[in-house]
């Protein structure tokens, strides 16, 4: 068990930015929230799937929402940043209310995706409740839905699940019909609130050995770390982040043109990124719910989802969310195969192509990419 300081809760939230394939929240708050935890006097623990006791509880909290331009307004903001480390934090009432239910205490927190703030949320969770979270997540990057995670994958539940908003509104979800429609009541509310917290899918240290996939955090850790070291020794950032990151160069261009839409809790849309250096004369069309999930290189399918399609900031390595994508943005883009789970059937009937109306094939990363 480690406890981070502030510069490893920088580089946790940068690096689980690039795996976040541009969703997964905001970086920037993130840091100032792990940061605000650690100045209040709480400590950030991380620990390991296998210090887990096999009848130890663990919880996963995530923010639910769009994260379009303009999702949430300033008043939303403003309450989130007051409340969230206090005792009416909905991290923190979630939780209590999730505990008073099953009448037990959570052991750990285990995030649920990697993300520049769902990541930190299970830290900063963990620092609470005075728990730490577990270096892990379900899917190893960020997705759009609640269903797609690796608890589905092992038939663990979400319920019971506790729904909280910045506002008071709180909702415990006791059993639901399937995964899809634990997704839609969850996403609901998200749309009531601006924005909801969930903290849900108790599982034991058996079966989180079972379902989580490991040190995810620990590679988001690193992740961070070579990008602040390559950006102060002046080396190239980009290559450091991709050679972190497992991944490989896909295509570098500038944004020539941009189209997305709010609606139902999420952020639809497209961009097409005309070729640069490498790339000249040559186009990428990425299709996004939330996160980047289906590429077309010149028109032709190419790295699509469960594959990671990460992107950062040309010469910087910096990474961003798809909130910030802005016309004449200069990115390479980069590829990272997907944990094999996800590559299975079952894991791709439920994060692959055809789940998203898609009738593409799967392909893996590696055998489009020379």
């Amino acid at each position: 068990m480690i406890t981070l300081d502030r510069q490893a809760a920088a580089d946790l939230c940068m690096g689980a930015t690039v795996l976040g394939t541009g969703g997964g929240g905001s970086p920037e708050l993130g840091i100032a929230l792990l940061e605000a935890a650690m100045e209040a006097g709480k400590s950030v623990r991380l620990t390991t799937a296998e210090e887990v006791p096999d009848d130890g509880i663990v919880v996963m909290p995530a923010f639910v929402g769009s994260i379009a331009p303009g999702a949430k307004d300033d008043r939303y903001a403003r309450a989130m940043r007051e409340k969230i480390l206090t005792e009416e934090s909905p991290l923190l009432v979630g939780l209590r209310l999730l505990e008073s239910h099953i009448g037990r205490k959570a052991f750990a927190v285990l995030p649920v995706e990697m993300g520049g703030l769902n990541t930190a949320v299970a830290g900063i969770l963990g620092a609470l409740a005075g728990i730490p979270f577990v270096d892990g997540d379900t899917i190893g990057r960020a997705k759009p839905e609640l269903e797609m995670g690796s608890y589905t994958l092992h038939g663990f539940p979400l319920p019971p699940m506790a729904l909280c908003d910045v506002w008071g509104n709180r909702a415990l979800v006791i059993q639901t019909q399937s995964f899809k429609s634990a997704e839609q009541i969850a996403r609901a509310l998200a749309v009531v609130g601006g924005g909801t917290v969930t903290v849900r899918c108790p599982v034991n240290g058996t079966a989180l050995r079972r379902m989580a996939i490991r040190e995810t955090v620990s590679r988001a850790l690193a992740i961070g770390r070579a990008l602040r070291e390559a950006q102060a020794a002046d080396r190239d950032a980009v290559a450091a982040v991709i050679a972190a990151a497992g991944g490989v160069r896909v295509f570098q261009g500038r944004v020539a043109s941009l189209a997305w839409e709010d609606r139902g809790g999420f952020m639809w849309g497209e961009y097409t990124l005309e070729g640069t250096g490498a790339s000249s004369g040559h186009t990428l069309r990425i299709w996004l719910k939330n996160e980047n999930e289906i590429s077309w290189l010149d028109g032709q399918p190419y790295v699509m989802t469960p594959d990671l399609l990460c992107a950062v900031e040309a010469g910087t390595g910096r990474p961003f969310t798809n909130s910030v994508l802005r016309q004449g943005l200069e990115m390479v883009v980069f590829g990272v195969p997907a944990d094999p789970m996800w590559r299975t059937p079952e894991g791709l009937a439920l994060a692959g192509p055809a789940h998203f109306d898609f009738d593409l094939p799967y392909r893996p990363l590696e055998t489009v990419v020379g």
